[in-house]
C-alpha cells in the first residue's frame, strides 16, 4: 500500500462520492476534464488493486492505493527490432484530454514510418479531414470523449468518407464507470496504459486485418 495526502480544503461527502467518475469535476468549465482520477482508478483496478479516499472539509484528503504482492522476478522481454511494426499508411490520432500523450503517440508512429494527423477531439478530427484531401487508413481514438465519442466519430467518418479502420483506446477498466456501452465484441481496442511495443503491434495488426 502507498498513500498520497494533502492539506487542502478537503471534500464534502457529495463530492467524494463521485470523484472517480469520468468527466466529474469541481473545476470551472475549460479548467479540467474530470478524467484524472477516473484514469487512476482504471489503472489501479487493471493491476488487481484497490483505491480508497478519506477526506473531510478542513482536513485535506488521503488516497490509499493497494496493489497485490508479486513474488519472483519478471523474465526479460526480448525487444523487437525497431520498425518491425511500421508502415506507410496514414493514421489520425484523436486524444482529447492529454496533449502530451497525443504528441507521444504521434511521434512513436511517425518513427515507425506512418504519416500521422493529430486532433484534440471529434469535431477537430472532422475539420482536419475536410481540408486534408487524402486518405486516412486508421483512426486511433479515445473511446470516451466529451461532445463526440470515439464511436460516433468512426460512424461520421464512414458516412462522409467511406469505410475506415478504427482502433479504440481507453484507460477505463470498470465497465460500470463508463457512461456508455461503447465497446462491442470484435471491435479493435487497446487498454491504457500501453507500451510502445504493444501500440505499434496493435496498429499494424488492425491495418493488416
Amino acid at each position: 500500500m502507498f498513500s498520497v495526502s494533502d492539506t487542502g480544503f478537503g471534500m464534502i461527502p457529495e463530492v467524494k462520492e463521485h470523484i472517480f467518475e469520468p468527466f466529474f469535476t469541481t473545476k470551472e468549465r475549460g479548467k479540467g476534464t474530470g478524467l484524472g482520477l477516473s484514469t487512476v482508478y482504471g489503472i489501479v483496478k487493471q493491476s488487481g488493486g484497490e483505491i480508497t479516499v478519506e477526506s473531510e472539509v478542513g482536513k485535506g484528503s488521503v488516497f490509499r492505493i493497494y496493489l497485490p504482492l508479486v513474488e519472483g522476478v519478471m523474465e526479460d522481454q526480448k525487444e523487437e527490432e525497431q520498425g518491425a511494426w511500421g508502415g506507410k499508411e496514414t493514421v489520425l490520432v484523436v486524444v482529447e484530454d492529454e496533449e502530451n500523450v497525443r504528441r507521444l503517440v504521434a511521434e512513436v508512429l511517425e518513427g515507425q514510418g506512418y504519416e500521422v494527423l493529430e486532433a484534440s477531439g471529434g469535431e477537430e478530427a472532422l475539420q482536419i479531414m475536410e481540408g486534408y484531401g487524402g486518405r486516412v487508413d486508421l483512426i486511433l481514438t479515445d473511446v470516451v470523449m466529451p461532445g463526440m465519442s470515439g464511436r460516433e466519430l468512426g460512424k461520421r467518418f464512414v458516412e462522409r468518407w467511406g469505410m475506415v479502420k478504427v482502433l479504440y483506446m481507453s484507460g477505463f477498466f470498470d465497465e460500470e464507470r463508463v457512461p456508455l456501452n461503447v465497446l462491442e465484441e470484435g471491435m479493435n481496442y487497446i487498454q491504457k496504459p500501453f507500451t510502445i511495443d504493444a501500440l505499434t503491434r496493435k496498429v499494424r495488426e488492425v491495418l493488416d486485418k
